[in-house]
């Protein structure tokens, strides 16, 4: 039984959160995500905002650019929303994108990584602001971009450049949230009271460095400073879910009744306000079933904590679907209320079905044509049999991409140990962006306080496309999805959630994907010839042909009646380097095997 390793080194609490230590590197390569869908950050109405000052890049001249980078690619002010290079977050989402927007594109200037052209680059407003009288303000401004290796951030002046302060976004080695793209607009709030409150020469500056690397883009609009409200408290996200034997708090979007168990609920919340306010709580309510409440927490200005609800929720074992709905609130009155709110929850509890996507695609993981698999931890409550795991297939897959699914148990060193896989499933038109339920070539039994991990992978094709894609959905703590590299040999966990599922259903069945003739096609890749082999143990009609990826048959050869075991020469020299079918027709019955043509 084959073992792949990963070393647990051990266990780090971290306040409220959860973070286990790893040799496991988290996954930060440029190509391994085709991004999907972004949604905007939610944001207090601006015209609460007391504004004292605004800036929305209609007039280039308001600022002066420097460039003090190798690559001449600098600042730019654009007045096409469209000018953002990831598909998934363009147009820009700026309130005036169509009037000027503030752009660097490092993507589109440079060749290779670290390829030593530097972009460094600035954008600083000319005339000075006078916030004179003004001693609580804040700073936010609209922007959207990719995080890789680049360097973004705000600085701000009160003495006119003598002296500045950074409010850095993202480094060379970090982006502070897990995944790699902003929303669309994201909205940064900064406190620039203890810089520029009270100050008459107040200048703000935009600077981005790709640190010699082939990075991507920065677009900023819509700058205002405002007048800090007295109380205003922000709940940026929920933190939730079911700890069990792996020790992670991990959420469960799909949860089959036989794993019902606890849920638990936090909230991270924000005091954007200049006063204190003592009696901060958070609420965590599923109507007619639960409400759960935190103890009262204080926070100072711009002090941020996770309040934790008292008591869990254990959900009915019975398919239902339960909307959770999160609140903070305090004595004070909120200048924004808005945002003392996020989107509710919404978690399934199912027949068969354990999920840790959020069920709507935002991306994907893939490797360029070299093999990977990507999955997920589960925890298991009740002893249960896995029939079969689903994959989201994503839209940007290659058609005839093969793909497998495999299932791994831990043991007592960290280690993944594999239990089972499937039979090879090449892709079809109709599996992009669709869901596929491979079953497992044998049940599994998996065992009460264990932990597993469920993955799809796909051995590659050598480069010659982009292979499988595998879509993702929503985000994952460190360490609790997975991503090994073939062609290094290494796992990282990733914090983009992949749509891989656990399928407890007992109908499921390998029949249908099974290869009855013992169908290997070899060498593959192949130049000029391949063999294709199988073997009969009754005499069968017998036809091969080779297709192309648009269904084109580019070699036929009718065997006629044949028995036993047979090995049949294919000429490829005439094809083209591509990826092909090899269909084996049995009395009617084909097994199909991918065929990649090199020259």
């Amino acid at each position: 039984m084959k073992k792949l390793y990963f070393s647990l080194i051990g266990l780090l609490t971290l306040g409220t959160g959860f973070a286990q230590v790893s040799s496991i590197q988290p996954l930060i390569k440029k190509n391994s995500q085709s991004v999907g869908t972004i949604k905007s950050h939610k944001v207090a109405p601006a015209e609460k905002a007391v504004v004292l000052w605004s800036d929305d890049f209609a007039l280039p001249a308001t600022w002066a650019i420097a460039n003090v980078g190798t690559n001449a690619e600098d600042w730019s002010f654009t007045t096409n929303p469209a000018a953002i290079p990831v598909a998934a977050l363009s147009p820009m989402g700026s309130a005036t994108a169509a009037n000027g927007f503030l752009f660097v594109n490092s993507d589109a200037n440079n060749a290779a990584d670290a390829d030593g052209t530097q972009i460094i680059t600035t954008a600083t407003n000319v005339t000075p602001i006078d916030l004179t009288g003004q001693p609580n303000v804040r700073l936010s401004f609209q922007h959207n971009f990719r995080w890789w290796h680049d360097t973004r951030g705000v600085r701000v002046s009160g003495d006119n450049g003598a002296t500045w302060t950074d409010f850095e976004i993202s480094n060379e080695t970090t982006y502070s949230t897990p995944n790699q793209n902003s929303d669309n607009p994201h909205i940064t709030t900064v406190d620039i009271s203890t810089v520029a409150g009270g100050q008459s020469q107040v200048l703000v500056q935009f600077y981005y460095d790709d640190n010699d690397y082939w990075g991507w883009y920065w677009a900023v609009d819509d700058v205002n400073i405002t007048v800090t409200e007295n109380y205003d408290l922000t709940l940026t996200k929920a933190y939730w879910g079911s700890t069990g034997s792996y020790g992670a708090r991990l959420p469960y979007y799909q949860i089959p009744t036989a794993q019902v168990t606890a849920i638990d609920f936090s909230g991270i919340v924000l005091n954007n306000g200049v006063i204190t306010q003592p009696d901060i709580t958070f609420s965590a309510i599923i109507p007619s079933l639960y409400t759960g409440a935190s103890a009262q927490y204080s926070l100072v200005m711009n002090q941020f904590d996770t309040l934790a609800c008292s008591t869990s929720f254990t959900p009915a074992a019975a398919v239902a679907a339960h909307t959770v709905n999160f609140a903070t609130t305090s004595g004070a009155t909120e200048a924004y209320p808005t945002d003392n709110t996020i989107d509710p929850l919404t978690i399934n509890i199912t027949n068969y079905v354990y999920a840790r996507d959020a069920d709507v695609i935002d991306g994907g993981s893939f490797n360029s044509g070299d093999g990977f698999e990507v999955g997920n931890i589960f925890d298991i409550v009740t002893d249960a049999t896995v029939q079969g795991i689903d994959v989201f297939v994503g839209a940007t897959a290659v058609v005839g991409a093969e793909m497998l699914v495999r299932l791994y148990s831990l043991d007592a060193t960290g280690a993944f140990v594999q239990m089972e896989e499937s039979m090879p499933y090449n892709l079809v038109t109709a599996d992009l962006g669709q869901k596929i339920t491979l079953p497992l070539l044998s049940a599994q039994t998996l065992t009460a306080g264990a932990s597993y991990l469920a993955v799809a992978l796909s051995y590659g094709d050598g480069g010659a496309t982009n292979d499988l894609v595998v879509a993702t959905s929503g985000t994952s703590d460190d360490q609790t999805s997975f991503y090994y590299d073939t062609p290094t040999t290494t796992w990282f966990f990733t914090n983009s959630t992949p749509m891989v599922r656990l399928n407890f259903d007992p109908s499921l069945s390998v029949s249908e994907l099974e290869n009855n003739v013992g169908m290997s096609v070899y060498p593959n890749p192949t130049n000029t010839n391949t063999t294709v082999s199988f073997s009969l143990t009754n005499e069968s009609n017998v036809t091969i042909n080779v297709t192309d990826l648009a269904g084109k048959v580019v070699y036929t050869n009718a065997l006629g009646t044949v028995n036993g075991a047979q090995n049949v020469n294919v000429n490829t020299e005439n094809l083209t380097s591509g990826v092909y079918m090899v269909n084996v027709s049995v009395n009617g019955t084909v097994s199909t095997e991918k065929l990649i043509v090199r020259k």
